[in-house]
């Protein structure tokens, strides 16, 4: 599958042969669709129906393009570094990598997510089911259940097309998968960025640190694994997405022989990755 963030080259993307989006990022497409304004600012100035309509146009897009291969739209998970630039920045954070974001901050304040919702619900009844929603950023069952609460209300669910899945970036996921799953996780998604910084505490846009940061260290590979592993007993989907996969064609082969079902990245490493699949893909099979 492909990540992605912007219409541009929609068509072209499209046509790659893919299994559809395995990451639409919210913030840097809402950001375009904010005319470069933060929610809160935007809001004071438009209507929430206007919100609703305008990222139901964005998301349809994508949507439309990818029918009927789904379209997995990751839910905003605002933080101050996206912002730049912007007017009326999200409130900066030295702690940003740790602070107010994804499901938490959706169980403090629901209100931009439920526009979110909102936006999904109408690309739905528009006749585009193929959407999918990830939760970022999740760090307890109990959040994880908030949101779904929410998604239930929106009537997302009423479709039989529709998953909700979570982020796999968290360490608590490694320790709480059976628990989430049996709270309603469909599937997941492993962050590799995200996943690493936090299990190495080592944060990935901190020149100093850029030795630390590896997503090949033992702790990060292992719990790769473990994730794929632990999704393969659970019988859910599970799908990386972070940028480890296209950095590091080497690490293709450990995934592929662990069991991962899904490889997402971004266009320009299409051709290269699949490359790499079909080379894993047949060297497993002479070992087996």
């Amino acid at each position: 599958m492909v990540n992605l963030s912007q219409p541009t080259r929609l068509g072209q993307i499209a046509a790659l042969p893919v299994d559809g989006v395995g990451l639409l990022r919210s913030e840097l497409l809402a950001l375009s669709v904010l005319d470069a304004q933060s929610p809160d600012h935007w809001l004071q100035h438009h209507s929430q129906q206007e919100f609703i309509q305008q990222m139901a146009v964005a998301i349809q897009q994508f949507a439309q393009a990818f029918h009927p291969r789904p379209v997995f739209y990751r839910s905003l998970d605002l933080r101050p570094h996206e912002w730049q630039g912007a007017v009326a920045q999200m409130p900066h954070s030295e702690a940003s990598v740790l602070g107010l974001r994804g499901a938490f901050s959706y169980q403090l304040a629901p209100e931009l997510f439920q526009l979110e919702l909102a936006a999904i619900a109408q690309v739905q009844q528009a006749g585009y089911p193929n959407v999918r929603l990830i939760l970022p950023f999740v760090r307890a069952v109990e959040e994880f259940t908030v949101c779904r609460q929410y998604v239930e209300q929106a009537g997302l669910m009423q479709s039989p097309e529709f998953q909700l899945w979570i982020m796999a970036e968290v360490p608590a996921v490694l320790l709480l998968l059976p628990e989430f799953v049996e709270a309603g996780v469909q599937g997941i998604s492993i962050g590799t960025n995200d996943l690493t910084q936090l299990l190495l505490g080592a944060h990935r846009d901190q020149p100093e640190l850029a030795s630390v940061f590896n997503e090949r260290h033992p702790a990060v590979r292992r719990a790769i694994a473990h994730l794929i592993q632990q999704s393969r007993q659970l019988r859910i989907p599970c799908s990386i997405c972070g940028e480890a996969p296209s950095r590091h064609l080497d690490l293709i082969e450990d995934l592929v022989k662990w069991g991962i079902d899904t490889i997402s990245v971004v266009p320009d490493a299409v051709e290269r990755t699949q490359a790499a699949i079909v080379q894993a893909e047949t060297r497993f099979r002479y070992y087996l």
